[in-house]
């Protein structure tokens, strides 16, 4: 919107005001002449000027010039005074005028001390700083994947453990399912294998400024560079880093599933096992159902989910004493009800067959005091010599 230079017309409403002022010629004939008095020329019109003004410095930048006019004559003439000048907007181009000066004086002074090698300076300070701090980002998430290989395969072999002492040994079965078990335990070798064999990626070696001249905007400008190939390079080992992680997270989740699976095969044998040994009180029986319901709950990932394998173990071996101890007793009590009811009758030894009657002669035995009737004696038939 375009500002009008013209400059207002400041004596309109004096003039608008002294010519409402004069007299009436009925009004004079009836009452007279108005009494005279003495006013300065404009009078009353100064704060309707001042208001003029004030709008006038606003929208107008030059300097205003006021007219400060009598009223009309008898002849209809306009008198001006003397033109004033406007100080409020002198005053307002004067500040102007020196905020400009100072401020072209400041920008001279900045222009003049610029220096293109403490800029450079500047940026390659906070450059190394956002490095630092990824290096110090690598260099924690590296000792935290370590870290985790180590606990991990620690773990596993917790695991391996408790799996063996489940399986068939020359004093008893095995306390879970045989073809669960190897499963497990070959789910177990191959996630141990595949961590050792994890390969972390190397933190490359710490960025080190080196020896530059900070006077040199060339020198600077090199040092920023390799402040870049090393920021380069530091994302290419973080990018192979979160491969690394990534690759062993998959491990462990395929790892942590067939655990989870194992673990969901001691329900259905806890239930075998129970049809199997029924003898044992029923403690012995829920104590199976517990912890095979315990083995399902718990990660099988360290010494907990160790711990509760044990512990199933231990419940199906000691459900299967408690049978076996059951049944043994029950076992002598019936041998014992069998003696009490059937007592053992005493049994007469047979004759010998050998033994001789002594009141019997065997005829076939001669006894030496008889004497054969066909046979003489010879001492009875021996005729006496003469």
């Amino acid at each position: 919107m375009s500002v009008s230079n013209e400059v207002p017309d400041l004596d309109k409403p004096a003039r608008a005001l002294s010519e409402s002022s004069r007299p009436d010629p009925l009004l004079e004939a009836l009452v007279g002449h108005p009494r005279e008095e003495s006013r300065a020329p404009g009078a009353g019109a100064d704060a309707v000027r001042l208001v003029n003004l004030v709008d006038s410095a606003v929208v107008n930048s030059s300097p205003s010039v006021i007219y400060v006019g009598s009223a009309k004559g008898s002849k209809g003439k306009k008198h001006r005074g003397h033109r004033r000048v406007d100080w409020v907007n002198t005053t307002v181009g004067a500040i102007a005028v020196a905020v400009v000066a100072a401020t072209a004086a400041f920008t001279g002074v900045q222009v003049a001390s610029a220096d293109p090698a403490a800029d450079a300076i500047e940026v390659l300070t906070a450059d190394e700083a956002s490095l630092a701090g990824a290096e110090k980002s690598l260099v924690t998430s590296t000792t935290a994947l370590d870290a985790s290989i180590a606990t991990q395969l620690a773990d596993a072999a917790i695991i391996r453990t408790a799996l063996n002492e489940m399986a068939a040994t020359e004093e008893r079965t095995e306390t879970a399912d045989p073809a669960a078990l190897t499963a497990a335990v070959q789910a177990v070798d191959a996630y141990r294998t595949a961590l050792e064999q994890a390969v972390v990626p190397t933190v490359p070696a710490a960025y080190e400024r080196g020896a530059i001249d900070e006077d040199s905007l060339a020198s600077v400008a090199d040092a920023i560079d390799r402040v870049q190939e090393a920021s380069t390079a530091l994302d290419a080992a973080s990018d192979e880093l979160r491969t690394a992680r990534t690759a062993i997270d998959a491990l462990t989740t395929t790892f942590t599933g067939q655990l989870a699976t194992f673990a969901g095969t001691l329900t259905a044998y806890a239930t075998a096992e129970n049809e199997a040994y029924p003898a044992a009180g029923q403690e012995f029986r829920d104590a199976v159902t517990t912890a095979a319901t315990s083995v399902t709950a718990t990660p099988l990932n360290g010494a907990s989910g160790a711990a509760a394998l044990i512990s199933f173990r231990d419940a199906v071996l000691a459900l299967r004493d408690e049978d076996r101890r059951v049944r043994e007793i029950e076992e002598m009590e019936r041998q014992q009800s069998q003696n009490n009811n059937w007592p053992p009758t005493q049994e007469t030894p047979p004759a010998d067959s050998g033994a001789t009657d002594p009141d019997t002669t065997d005829p076939g035995v001669t006894d030496p005091g008889a004497t054969d009737p066909g046979v003489t004696d010879p001492i009875e038939n021996e005729v006496p010599a003469s």
